[in-house]
């Protein structure tokens, strides 16, 4: 009986976590929690890039095709205009100012519609950028929340140690104090802070 109580004590002090232990389960865990963070963190730059890079192409396409639209509509009125006048010259005099008149007023419809298109283009421009600088503000907020909160878990993860180191540590009836390995289980967790 006296063996069994006695293979008994020593199984449980097998189970028990050396402090040690502690200390490199914890500096995994951290080290974890810091790759997870810094994925996150990456993850998040990379799509506020390729977020920036996007406007600035779809924006830049929209302007250069509107512009173009609005330079084709303006060739298209001047080459009708350009017509007219020529239809007008084998008539007489007053034909003549009826057909220039008309042409002018198309010259100013077409000029009307491309700075009308133009100020769109500029517009949606606007639009974009300023969605695109909400996201980036989106994104920054959230890098800053996950930051926050790596924060916060470190700080758990020292009360945690320090709770374990005080309990693990804590020099049993009888025992000398070792703290030798309290030191290096509160370097390990400085290491990682």
């Amino acid at each position: 009986m006296d063996k069994e109580t006695s293979d008994t004590a020593e199984h449980r002090e097998d189970e028990r976590l050396r402090p040690a232990d502690v200390g490199s389960r914890v500096s995994a865990i951290l080290a974890a929690a810091e790759r997870a963070a810094e994925e996150l963190r990456t993850e998040a730059k990379r799509e506020v890039s390729e977020l920036l890079g996007r406007v600035e192409s779809d924006a830049g396409a929209r302007i250069t095709e509107l512009t173009a639209e609005a330079e084709r509509t303006r060739s298209d009125a001047d080459e009708y205009a350009s017509d007219v006048r020529l239809a007008v010259d084998a008539y007489a005099s007053e034909r003549r100012r009826e057909a220039e008149e008309e042409g002018r007023r198309a010259v100013a419809e077409a000029e009307e519609q491309a700075r009308a298109m133009r100020e769109t283009a500029e517009d949606m421009a606007r639009q974009i950028d300023g969605e695109a600088r909400r996201r980036v503000d989106e994104l920054r907020q959230e890098i800053k929340l996950l930051e926050d909160r790596r924060e916060r878990a470190f700080q758990s993860l020292r009360d945690v140690a320090a709770q374990l180191e005080d309990v693990l540590l804590r020099p049993r009836v009888g025992e000398p104090a070792d703290h030798g390995e309290s030191r290096e289980l509160r370097s390990a967790l400085d290491d990682r802070a």
